[in-house]
């Protein structure tokens, strides 16, 4: 009886280990290709969490920046904030988007804690790959 315990539990620790009790941590039960859904506040709370994960955010657009690449392509550049105060930065390439300031909108990019553009740095960052309106319900 002893012995098929043990063995019971050397064939069941490496699996406790590999994936954990608790289920309730999105980021670290998922794999860098799934899409993780999230609040603004909870990427920019962990940004290491996040780096290099394709997140779905939704918030309002700030700041809204209509430029062309050195290549001469468009692209949207804009903040995206919650209620709370809480902001991460977007671009979208390819396109000038039909987006102002004020719109709630439903992204979907992959997450840079940092990215770096010639000489300086920007922290949390997207680079969107879909940009969707959000309707409010009255």
């Amino acid at each position: 009886m002893k012995r098929t315990l043990i063995i019971l539990l050397l064939i069941t620790f490496p699996f406790q280990a590999a994936f954990g009790q608790s289920g309730n941590n999105l980021v670290s039960d998922s794999t860098p290709e799934e899409i993780i859904s999230a609040d603004i506040a909870e990427v920019v709370s962990a940004p290491k969490q996040y780096d290099g994960r394709k997140v779905t955010l939704e918030g309002v657009v700030k700041k809204v920046k209509y430029t062309k690449s050195s290549k001469g392509e468009d692209f949207t550049v804009f903040e995206l904030k919650d209620s709370q105060g809480n902001k991460v930065g977007v671009y979208y390439e390819d396109e000038h988007l039909p987006i102002e300031k004020g719109d709630t909108v439903r992204i979907t990019g992959k997450f840079k804690k940092e990215k770096k553009y010639f000489l300086y740095k920007v922290k949390n960052v997207i680079k969107a790959s879909t940009v969707e309106p959000v309707s409010l319900s009255p």
